[in-house]
């Protein structure tokens, strides 16, 4: 394929990289009994039709090219799913060439978990289930399969979601992001030395059928939306369980929401292959956090405004700000990881999808039973929920540095949301 130019954000979270591997994972749980064998052969298709497996990096260009080595599906039989996940995401991938795709097979009883471990600076969620859903499809041998490469995005953020095409105010964005700065000074950061070390581990949970649609109409009745409410439950996990430093003027508590930005773009995307992702913010005061209906409309006004004026595309100005600033640094690791400790104090943060209206939902729940999503926390928050909606199912991950949530307190704040969500369906 054609070199590309590094977009905004792959040059960010490859910086990202340098501080700690900046991994994700998609996996398939599939029933019945797998055979490894047979998944490594259909991955194996799969990447010499899209002509997909490696990346070769030089300066600010990158290259797909076909993997000449592809990797073997690797056997974890006998470690659980959690352990293996929480392995891989702090096992460094090459960042300049070689395949940014570590594809797995576990046995779990009646069923089976197929997935990929992937560098993520490389693609973003929507572009990795395009991977998995062509790896599905010569798993089960169905058609039509896609034959050709993937398409390379032909531009960078500016094209895609810049003011002429996302409809935002450039100079409302930059004064916004100036009113930020000073906003983030008064919001609570982690003043612990474990903030330096970025090992994390990761958990899946699963709530009962039929949860998602009470909670979906619990948050219409609240005029939120279903991102709002979690947000809202994840604000007290983090108000009482991340041990952030609060004083006289540093009080507010900041939470992020990863956001999918392909389907804001004039431009259609479609099957691109890349990473086109954006996020947004809410920061809230102590009063707010105290009272759970005036907590979910604090978020709900902040949400609402976000997607008005289109903050998640604009997000490409703090972007550039950070690589600008990292620049700056100099590569110096510690001048780096206090410069996000005090710039970005984020509490922790959500990455939200609903499937029901992509292609897992035709094969949900025979023989898809699951479709499980994995986030880094990145160098800016302690942990980030993981929520997935596909079919009446609903289940989230959990990511988390260890350091400074120890797993003990981990699996409390995972049992405290999911009572948390049980009641918001039981009050409806």
């Amino acid at each position: 394929m054609a070199p590309q130019r590094l977009n905004i954000f792959q040059t960010l979270l490859r910086n990202w990289d340098e501080l700690h591997p900046y991994n994700a994972a998609q996996i398939f749980q599939l029933r019945g009994r797998g055979d490894p064998s047979k998944l490594t052969e259909s991955f194996h298709r799969t990447l010499h039709d899209l002509k997909l497996g490696a990346i070769s990096v030089a300066g600010r260009m990158f290259v797909h090219e076909e993997c000449l080595s592809p990797p073997v599906v690797k056997d974890v039989r006998g470690q659980s799913l959690d352990d293996y996940i929480s392995a891989e995401m702090n096992r460094p991938f090459d960042r300049n060439c070689g395949c940014p795709f570590r594809p797995f097979f576990l046995q779990s009883g009646d069923s089976h978990f197929a997935g990929i471990v992937y560098h993520h600076w490389v693609a973003d969620s929507a572009s990795i289930r395009l991977l998995m859903r062509e790896w599905f499809y010569r798993i089960y041998n169905i058609f039509p399969q896609q034959r050709r490469a993937f398409p390379n995005p032909e531009g960078g953020y500016w094209k895609y979601f810049g003011p002429a095409h996302a409809k935002w105010d450039l100079p409302l964005s930059v004064l916004h992001g100036v009113s930020w700065q000073s906003r983030i000074k008064k919001v609570r950061r982690i003043e612990s030395a474990d903030f330096r070390d970025f090992r994390i581990r990761f958990s899946r949970h699963v709530l009962p059928d039929g949860l998602i649609e009470q909670i979906r109409s619990a948050a219409r009745k609240d005029h939120a939306t279903v991102n709002d409410l979690f947000l809202a439950e994840v604000a007290c996990l983090c108000d009482r369980h991340v041990p952030m430093h609060a004083n006289r003027k540093r009080r507010d508590l900041a939470l992020g929401t990863i956001v999918d930005l392909r389907t804001q773009s004039k431009t259609a995307l479609g099957s691109a292959f890349g990473l086109f992702l954006g996020f947004s913010n809410v920061v809230l005061r102590p009063g707010e956090l105290k009272d759970r209906d005036t907590l979910l409309s604090a978020i709900s006004r902040q949400s609402s405004w976000e997607k008005r004026e289109h903050a998640a595309e604009a997000s490409m100005l703090r972007m550039l700000a950070g690589v600008v600033s990292l620049r700056m640094l100099q590569g110096n690791r510690d001048r780096i990881i206090n410069f996000y400790r005090k710039r970005m104090p984020l509490a922790g943060g959500t990455s939200n999808v609903n499937l029901n209206n992509d292609w897992p939902a035709s094969l949900h729940p025979d023989p898809l039973e699951s479709y499980i999503r994995v986030s880094p926390t990145g160098p800016m928050m302690p942990l980030v929920f993981t929520p997935t909606t596909l079919g009446k199912s609903l289940h989230f991950g959990l990511t988390y540095r260890e350091a400074i949530i120890p797993e003990p307190r981990a699996q409390q704040i995972a049992r405290e949301f999911i009572d948390a969500l049980k009641a918001v369906a039981a009050s409806l």
